[in-house]
C-alpha cells in the first residue's frame, strides 16, 4: 500500500462541491483502475489537503490514468476550486 498526501488551495466555500465531485468519480471504474483504496479530504481555512492510499505508488497510478475520461473530466470539474499551493507546480 501506497500514500500520498495533496495539498492546495482550495476555495474555502467549496468543501461540499469538491466532496461531491470525488463521491461521483469514485462511484466510476477510475478507483479501480488507479487501485484507490481509500481517500480522506480536509480542509484547514484555505488549505485542501487530499490523503490517497493506493495499492502500489500513487505517481505512478496517476500517470496511467491521466489520459482516461474520468481523470480528465475530475480534473476539469475541480479547477475553479483548487488551485496549485506552489505556482510552480504543474501536474499531481
Amino acid at each position: 500500500m501506497d500514500r500520498s498526501l495533496i495539498v492546495a488551495k482550495v476555495v474555502p466555500t467549496a468543501e461540499d462541491r469538491v466532496a461531491e465531485i470525488f463521491a461521483e468519480s469514485d462511484a466510476t471504474d477510475l478507483p479501480g483502475l488507479v487501485g484507490v483504496r481509500h481517500r480522506s479530504l480536509y480542509r484547514l481555512h484555505d488549505l485542501y489537503v487530499h490523503l490517497l492510499e493506493t495499492e502500489r505508488p500513487a505517481e505512478g497510478a496517476v500517470e496511467d490514468a491521466r489520459g482516461h475520461p474520468e481523470f480528465v473530466r475530475v480534473s476539469e470539474r475541480l479547477r475553479p476550486f483548487i488551485s496549485p499551493y506552489l505556482p510552480t507546480w504543474r501536474s499531481p
